[in-house]
Parts: structure tokens; C-alpha cells; sequence
């Protein structure tokens, strides 16, 4: 969540220092009725990097702890056939 949060903060800093306050005219760019979903797009996008982390973390332990189970049953085959 930190660095999903830095990186708005990081975003935010960049374009208010490349276009200063005409920054905030992307807001209303298309059309001024956009503006709340303009906004709510800017405070969604750390929640959705969050997620998505998430995501990917549990898929890596998920992953790891179906091979770790499936060791046990797969490494004794190739030895049962060797006869030791």
C-alpha cells in the first residue's frame, strides 16, 4: 500500500512541476460533469496496484505450496522404479 501510494504522491509532483496549475485542468478536460470520475479515478488507482500485489503475492505462495506438496509424491516414483 506504501509504495502504491508514493507513486500517486511521485505522480502528482510530477505533473504539478511540469505544468504547475494547469495540472489540474486535466480534470475537466472532456467535459466538467467527468470531474468526480476524473478524481475518483486518481484515489482508485493505489487501491487497484494493492490488489493486484496482493494478487500476485498469494499466487506465489500458492504455487509454491502445491509443488512442496506434490514432492513427497512425485520423488519416491522414479526411485520405486529404480528398485532402491
Amino acid at each position: 500500500a506504501a509504495l502504491a501510494l508514493l507513486t500517486s504522491i511521485a505522480y502528482f509532483y510530477a505533473g504539478i512541476s511540469k505544468k504547475g496549475i494547469s495540472y489540474f485542468k486535466r480534470y475537466v478536460e472532456p467535459a466538467p460533469f467527468l470531474l468526480p470520475i476524473n478524481v475518483l479515478e486518481d484515489f482508485t488507482k493505489p487501491l487497484s496496484l494493492c490488489f493486484r500485489l496482493f494478487g500476485n503475492i498469494l499466487a506465489d505462495e500458492l504455487v509454491v505450496g502445491v509443488l512442496l506438496l506434490l514432492v513427497p509424491l512425485l520423488v519416491p516414483v522414479p526411485l520405486m522404479l529404480l528398485g532402491l
